[in-house]
């Protein structure tokens, strides 16, 4: 790659993550997660370059310039997926674990009803590479997420940790994103079943031993890569190899990354390492937006604005809301809560955030889903996420008696 070229590409990565971070303060500002900025300004960028004209566009970011974007976007994507899978086992055991079989329905209610939604709408969701009910299948498992991460930031920033309500959707949001990658997964590699090699699915298969047994138990037995710049590497490698895996065997490898990341031994929560390691994913991860954001045809966000396509997307946001306050009542009608902490508990988990992002560009880049449901996708993470806060205090912040755990403290 010619210097200048890779000049230019920081350059643009430079002004993506200046942009991220004014703009995550900005939604700070506003009692917002942060977590926006960067999903906000990536997305808004990569948009507006794909609208410029091919001359323009090329002088802005050259053919070798968006290949190093595209890497540094795709290594973000793997160390955020990491990170989302290394959550999902540091707050599995948060909440009030007696709550047991009360979770299935809150589980099951919103992607069952989502993909019931979704199916009048297949020929508009999937694609022409593979059976249209891999495109419904997909997005109504999309549709019924919760971001753990996000939804970790929101609960801190309200201050009710330790309400029950809070412990519930915490404890729910987990089981439902787990239940979630394990459907998508499953997708992915029943509509890819392909004739590998052996050798290749040998490879695979060592490989992803590696991420999930032998890596977590050398760091875990040895102190020296127990803290600071070494367990920060050590967790990039773990990405890197667990996304490796999972691309030899044929699906893609953001499963990969998240797999190693549940795997990997609980170490965001020490201070130091998990600085730096999340350091590195806020300087890389906005850089996926704005490619991902350039591959989506305009096409697509014609034909979201279209009165087929706002029908399409009314009636399936409608749906993907509704889903989450009916679970919602139905735990707390199960637990015999008021009406208005169990709105609050359906509230709280309509959050999808990165999640439902990072599901929805494996079904994109997977060719399961089309541009359409992509950006649809992409449109109701941003939504949900910016509105939860605000609705939750509309319904009443009850923070005098809520404290944080410690665990969400220092998320």
């Amino acid at each position: 790659m010619p210097l200048g070229a890779a000049l230019q590409g920081l350059t643009v990565l430079a002004v993506i993550v200046i942009g991220s971070v004014i703009v995550g303060d900005l939604f700070g500002r506003f009692g917002q997660p942060r977590v926006l900025g960067p999903i906000v300004v990536g997305t808004a960028m990569g948009t507006t370059l794909a609208a410029c004209p091919e001359s323009i566009r090329g002088v802005l970011i050259p053919t070798t310039s968006r290949q190093l974007l595209d890497a540094v976007g795709t290594a973000g994507l793997l160390l955020l997926m990491f990170a989302a899978g290394n959550e999902l086992r540091r707050f599995g055991k948060l909440g009030d674990t007696s709550i047991g079989w009360r979770v299935a329905p809150c589980v099951v209610i919103p992607i069952g009803v989502s993909v019931l939604a979704a199916w009048p709408f297949a020929a508009r969701l999937g694609v022409a590479d593979h059976h249209d009910a891999y495109g419904w299948l997909f997005v109504g498992i999309a549709l019924g997420v919760t971001a753990v991460p996000v939804l970790v930031l929101i609960v801190k920033d309200l201050g009710i940790g330790l309400l029950p309500v809070a412990q519930a959707a915490l404890r729910i949001s987990v089981v439902t994103d787990g239940f979630a990658w394990i459907l998508v997964t499953s997708l992915v590699v029943v509509s890819h079943a392909s004739a590998l090699s052996p050798g290749t699915l040998a490879i695979g298969a060592a490989l992803l031993v590696v991420a999930v047994f032998v890596i977590p138990r050398v760091v875990s037995r040895t102190d020296a890569l127990q803290q600071g710049t070494s367990l920060a590497v050590m967790m990039a490698v773990s990405a890197l190899v667990g996304a490796t895996a999972t691309q030899l065997l044929g699906f893609h490898p953001a499963i990969g990354a998240v797999i190693a990341g549940f795997s990997f031994p609980a170490a965001l929560g020490e201070a130091s390492s998990g600085r730096g390691f999340n350091s590195v994913v806020n300087v890389l991860w906005p850089a996926f937006f704005v490619s991902i954001a350039m591959s989506v045809p305009l096409q697509a966000l014609h034909d979201l604005v279209s009165w087929r396509g706002l029908a399409c997307v009314g009636i399936l946001w409608f749906v993907a809301l509704g889903s989450k306050l009916g679970a919602g009542f139905v735990f707390g009608s199960i637990s015999r809560w008021p009406w208005r902490q169990s709105a609050k508990l359906g509230v709280l988990l309509d959050c999808r955030g990165v999640t439902e992002i990072a599901i929805a560009s494996v079904g994109f880049q997977a060719r399961l889903i089309s541009p359409f449901a992509f950006a649809m996708l992409c449109g109701l993470a941003i939504a949900t996420t910016a509105i939860t806060a605000p609705l939750y205090r509309w319904l009443g912040n009850d923070t005098t008696s809520a404290r944080e755990t410690p665990e969400v403290a220092t998320a």
